[in-house]
């Protein structure tokens, strides 16, 4: 299992993708959130539970005046090599990947994520 936190700001969105082999809960602590789940849409609040089946296509925004707090867990290893490669450090500063970084990274991890196309 992986278990990951993360603080999603106003307006923030975390992009439509699928695991393929691993299913998704989350718990959001706090907030408002608009979540796109396989092929429904709906607005939960603070002390929203999630559950994502594997394969199934997920998308969450902000859409709340404060950052979300974010609990996720995975049931199965992998996504955290992904998202330790896409991430900064702590202390250091954020330096957005290009395009083709993100790709190289995407092609990499195939198989623990995958993304809509644009």
């Amino acid at each position: 299992m992986v278990f990951v936190t993360e603080d999603l700001p106003p307006g923030g969105s975390i992009d439509r993708h699928r695991h393929p082999g691993a299913d998704e809960i989350i718990f959001l602590q706090n907030g408002r959130a608009r979540v796109r789940l396989g092929n429904r849409t709906r607005e939960v609040h603070g002390g929203a539970t999630l559950f994502a089946p594997a394969n199934t296509w997920i998308e969450v925004t902000n859409i709340g005046t404060d950052a979300i707090h974010g609990v996720f867990v995975f049931s199965a290893p992998g996504f955290e090599d992904f998202m330790r490669a896409e991430s900064t450090p702590q202390g250091q500063r954020i330096t957005p990947l290009t395009k083709a970084e993100d790709a190289k990274l995407q092609k990499e991890y195939a198989g623990t994520v995958v993304y809509a196309e644009p």
